[in-house]
């Protein structure tokens, strides 16, 4: 995006429906679902409790394997940039020539992972600040936030 660019309530709902579209293919459905923390929740965001159990029918094609023991187990992944788009993460020019800044509607995994909100299962703070976050874009309150912000937000989850 270009230097200046900001985002509003009309692209995140622009972002809404690239998630949404992303969230067809059956390997991300999986993978975004069993991934949980922020992934999944923004899974279940479009598809409420439609949410399906692995391995897709297109594991064969999305898929990473581990060999555990005896056994090979063959699972559904995501790439990078599905990741980017399920969190809606934008690339924007700076004033700086050929740097740019990372935003996001919503924190990327990592930084989730390493949030006090990351208890293992999706409990009531994680909720509750998914909602002020969802409320608060929706009514044009808040934007973007950059992966530094994030992180300083998050910290006080710990």
């Amino acid at each position: 995006r270009p230097f200046g660019w900001t985002a509003d309530k009309y692209e995140y709902a622009d972002y809404e429906l690239r998630r949404n579209r992303l969230l067809r293919l059956p390997h991300v459905r999986v993978a975004a679902a069993q991934a949980g923390g922020i992934l999944w929740r923004l899974c279940k965001q479009e598809l409420a409790n439609d949410i399906p159990n692995g391995p897709s029918a297109d594991v064969v094609y999305f898929a990473d394997m581990s060999n555990e023991s005896s056994k090979t187990l063959v699972y559904d992944t995501l790439s990078e940039h599905e990741i980017e788009i399920l969190c809606g993460i934008y690339y924007v020019d700076t004033d700086r020539r050929a740097q740019t800044t990372t935003l996001a509607w919503w924190p990327n995994p990592q930084l989730w992972d390493t949030s006090g909100l990351d208890t293992g299962y999706w409990n009531r703070s994680c909720e509750q600040m998914f909602q002020n976050r969802l409320e608060k874009i929706r009514n044009g309150s808040t934007t973007l936030l950059t992966t530094k912000r994030w992180r300083s937000d998050l910290k006080y989850y710990k």
